[in-house]
């Protein structure tokens, strides 16, 4: 008897892995139809074709379905900007390749990119999170790039920093919901000579440091 018990433990977090997953993909949904502050936790519930105790036993509220979901995303932006921070002296191109990525995961993701960037800008407790994991991206940078191994020793170089790669990531946004027109397809070469300006302005300052 002992033996089965691991066994049907393992089943059971499984399903309760695949209950959430259901839940988080059904609540998307429901957001992306109906706005974040309109969507309804009954609403959820119908999409996901689960009972409010199943959505009770994984999340206490709509808030923390959308935390949930921005854990879920990380694995998708994370790349990106793994591939930012191995380049080598990056130039122009290099960086428009960057910013290129960066615009097709907004393109790949729009219903996740626009929920959470209008909830941050609503809620609070997933603005911080949505922070914290910009200042780990920097951390990763910091790595690799002296640019941003400056930051980390220079509170307004770290606030450039932060800056930059919000702004990187609002204009990627708004280049997607067609808030902002690109007809020349300007827009990366304009997001990677930005980047290109942070990496000299404070890269030669780090490494002259050293």
């Amino acid at each position: 008897m002992s033996a089965a018990t691991p066994r049907r433990n393992h089943l059971q977090e499984e399903q309760r892995a695949r209950t959430r997953s259901l839940i988080a993909q059904a609540a998307l949904k429901v957001f992306s139809e109906r706005g974040y502050v309109a969507s309804s936790i009954e609403q959820i519930l119908v999409k996901a074709g689960v009972s409010r105790a199943a959505f009770y036993s994984h999340f206490d509220g709509k808030l923390a379905v959308v935390m949930a979901i921005a854990d879920d995303f990380e694995p998708a932006w994370t790349p990106v900007f793994r591939y930012l921070a191995e380049l080598r002296d990056p130039q122009l191109p290099e960086l428009m390749e960057w910013a290129g990525r960066h615009l097709n995961l907004h393109r790949s993701n729009v219903e996740t990119c626009t929920l959470l960037t209008q909830v941050a800008a609503l809620e609070e407790e997933l603005y911080r999170k949505v922070s914290l994991q910009r200042d780990a991206l920097i951390d990763m940078l910091a790595e690799q790039q002296p640019a941003f191994a400056a930051a980390r020793q220079d509170n307004d170089v770290m606030l450039e920093a932060q800056i930059l790669l919000l702004g990187v990531d609002q204009t990627c946004f708004h280049l997607v919901r067609h808030h902002l027109r690109d007809p020349g397809g300007i827009a990366t070469r304009v997001m990677a000579s930005q980047m290109l300006n942070f990496l000299r302005a404070h890269g030669t300052h780090e490494r002259a440091g050293q």
